[in-house]
């Protein structure tokens, strides 16, 4: 009898199938339920380590021994005559059966229902504990949004499934790129990052969390990236019929190629399912590679997530250079990541840590690289916009590169964001509010793009809209500090009522910015509580602030005005020429921060009785920049020129400049002339007192 005739006769062979057919789908089974709780890859590998080493045994077994009616023994024991091996290798055949069967069943379920990722960010399986919306002790939540129709998809953010921690860059990475192709779909409606990253880990239904961005579909999945091999799965979800439109597990080789190809795939299915063919721009876009080197990708991956933190603040960018600059580095031909370190470059001169001529130069090196590669990138021409932005603060060059951007993206919420904030520096005042409310509707729970919108709204002396949308926002956002400031600038501002807004002021947590650290200051002085001032004045949340943002010694100039208007006038003149000694102490440059110390100079000068000095330092604060240059930020260098022309008895001039803007864009408020001390020079002027009075209130 040959070897094998011996093998097939003590049923090792059908031991080995029937063994082989059992572990696969013990594996299927097995790697289902690790994944859906989330268990690292070593248990899986493990596991499969276990089986492989049963696989051995179970085929020494099969061979060394034998099922007799009086149990097991060895073979060599064995009356040949008596052996009942033909009995269980039918019962092996059947067993064998079974499994194929299981077998089958798992694979057609499979391909039905596809994997669940579970542990991404959502969970249709576990009923959420959570409301539709937040409930506040102010009442019930805010209204989610209205809805984008059929076409509107949300993107969950990945479930990070390797093993590293650090890896989440890398899972993070995949979903930004998923996104950043949609966007360039056109006629398809894509949720923005920002408003999708909130549901990372959360129990909420599927229905619940597209009822809340107001999509149709959601896609949902995971990426677990292992030595040189990636994996990615991913569903889309029907969310009217719960209905898997399409379900795939991608296990391929770590090449970039190959995570490209996977992303495009996923972003076909996408567009079949929700709006049917691709057309031949769509194909075109999904083709392009932005790198042939994974290690150029994972630190471009690197660098624009730091760029991407919540907090906007100079360590995310400082952090992401370098790896912005390794990716370049290694690819030189990485046309994204040039348009990233144009970005970067820029928010160095605009937040201030770089504004030497190096940095600019670098910027201009970085930008003629990336426009050499791919001119026509999406990123590549918002890295042009903004670089007219950030470094020549030409905003109608600037403004119309972010047009061209978000032509060849139409769904990239980042890029209208910034033509928004582009359309107000230029004087479009209602074209940005129709830009950021687009912006909103692909990014629902943006709380910046809200806080955006309210703030133009403001500029634009749109107060009644500021104190619906605030009151509306805050009970959906209620720990938003900067939609609590709006709601007291509101009662101020829309309504006249100190009160209401002291009320407000007094409930809201002291922070670090803008939107606390001016209107405090302001409605103390409103309330002609010049104390309070003072004291705001020496605090790091408004003092500080004040003193960095604008100028060192600003201050002074604020604390010599509440000195004023208290009447200690000895004191006042004392801390104004402080002011004016360290105002003075900055180069000549033509630029933005020195407009600001210019216009500064200008009022401790009118205080002082110095009026054509004042005028005259007015007059060089505009000519460093006007409205015409910033409609955003000249424009209150233009309301202090015409308080100042008032102070020096050109009452005229400064009236008609008032009756032209009052309560417009740009112009002043109306609030300001009825509460603000520093008009009171005027309230012996029936004309002051008839463009201040609209309710009533005077002072």
């Amino acid at each position: 009898m040959s070897f094998f005739e011996e093998l097939k006769r003590r049923n090792v062979v059908r031991v080995a199938v029937a063994y082989g057919v059992a572990a696969w789908v013990l594996l299927q089974v097995a790697d289902l339920v690790l994944e859906n709780i989330e268990a690292p890859p070593w248990v899986i590998q493990a596991l499969m380590l276990v089986v492989l080493l049963g696989f051995v045994a179970a085929v020494v077994i099969a061979w060394a021994y034998e099922i007799t009616p009086e149990g097991i023994k060895k073979e060599a024991e064995v009356d040949r005559s008596q052996s009942i091996v033909g009995q269980t290798g039918k019962k092996l055949d059947r067993i064998i059966i079974a499994f194929l069967v299981v077998a089958v069943g798992v694979l057609l379920v499979e391909r039905q229902v596809g994997q669940e990722p579970t542990g991404s960010s959502a969970s249709r399986n576990v009923a959420s504990a959570e409301p539709a919306g937040p409930v506040t002790e102010s009442g019930p939540a805010a209204p989610a949004p209205t809805g984008l129709g059929r076409s509107a998809i949300a993107v969950l953010p990945f479930a990070n499934r390797s093993l590293q921690e650090g890896d989440l860059f890398f899972t993070d990475g995949i979903h930004d790129d998923l996104l950043t192709q949609l966007a360039k779909i056109d006629d398809l409606k894509v949720i923005s990052r920002t408003s999708v990253m909130e549901y990372r880990d959360t129990t909420k239904k599927i229905s619940q969390i597209a009822e809340e961005l107001g999509v149709a579909k959601i896609l949902e999945g995971g990426v677990q990236r292992a030595g040189n091999r990636v994996r990615i799965n991913a569903q889309l979800i029907d969310v009217a019929t719960d209905e898997h439109l399409w379900a795939e597990t991608f296990d391929r080789e770590m090449t970039i190629d190959n995570i490209f190809d996977i992303q495009s795939e996923i972003t076909r299915r996408i567009v079949a399912a929700v709006k049917g063919q691709l057309s031949a721009a769509d194909e075109e876009a999904l083709a392009d590679s932005p790198t042939d080197n994974v290690e150029a990708y994972e630190a471009y991956l690197r660098a624009r997530a730091l760029s991407l933190r919540a907090d906007y603040v100079a360590e995310n960018y400082i952090e992401a250079e370098p790896w912005a600059q390794q990716a370049v580095d290694l690819d030189p031909d990485f046309a994204e990541a040039w348009a990233l370190l144009v970005e970067i470059h820029g928010q160095a001169v605009w937040q201030g840590w770089d504004r030497t001529p190096e940095r600019r130069a670098k910027a201009e090196s970085a930008l003629a690289n990336a426009l050499r590669l791919k001119p026509e990138s999406p990123a590549v021409i918002a890295a042009e916009a903004d670089f007219y932005y950030r470094f020549d603060e030409d905003y109608e060059k600037s403004l119309g590169y972010f047009e061209k951007a978000h032509e060849a993206a139409p769904g990239d919420a980042r890029i209208l964001v910034f033509k928004a904030i582009t359309e107000r520096r230029a004087g479009y005042w209602d074209q940005s509010i129709t830009t950021f409310e687009q912006a909103l509707e692909l990014d629902p729970s943006n709380s910046f793009i809200i806080n955006q919108l309210i703030d133009t709204l403001g500029n634009m002396n749109e107060w009644e809209r500021v104190r619906y949308l605030a009151d509306t926002y805050v009970l959906r956002f209620p720990t938003s500090r900067d939609l609590q400031s709006f709601q007291m600038q509101s009662r101020i501002y829309a309504d006249g009522d100190l009160e209401a807004a002291r009320a407000l002021a007094d409930r809201m947590p002291e922070w670090y910015g803008p939107f606390y650290s001016f209107p405090v200051f302001d409605l103390a002085r409103f309330e002609r509580d010049y104390d309070r001032q003072l004291e705001l004045l020496d605090s790091q949340n408004v003092g500080g602030f004040l003193e960095e943002v604008l100028f060192p010694g600003f201050s002074l100039f604020a604390a010599g005005a509440a000195h004023h208007f208290k009447g200690d006038r000895e004191t006042a003149e004392s801390v104004f020429q402080e002011a004016l000694a360290a105002a003075h102490a900055f180069s000549t440059d033509r630029n933005t921060e020195n407009s600001y110390k210019w216009s500064v100079i200008a009022q401790a000068l009118s205080f002082l009785g110095d009026h054509d000095a004042a005028i005259e330092a007015s007059e060089k604060s505009l000519a460093f920049l006007s409205s015409e240059d910033d409609h955003l930020f000249g424009s209150g260098n233009e309301r202090v020129h015409t308080w100042v022309l008032a102070m020096a008895g050109r009452r005229d001039e400064a009236l008609a400049r008032l009756r032209a803007k009052l309560d417009k864009p740009e112009g002043y408020n109306r609030r300001i002339l009825q509460f603000g001390p520093e008009w009171d020079f005027f309230r012996d002027d029936p004309r002051f007192v008839a463009l201040a009075t609209s309710d009533g209130v005077t002072r």
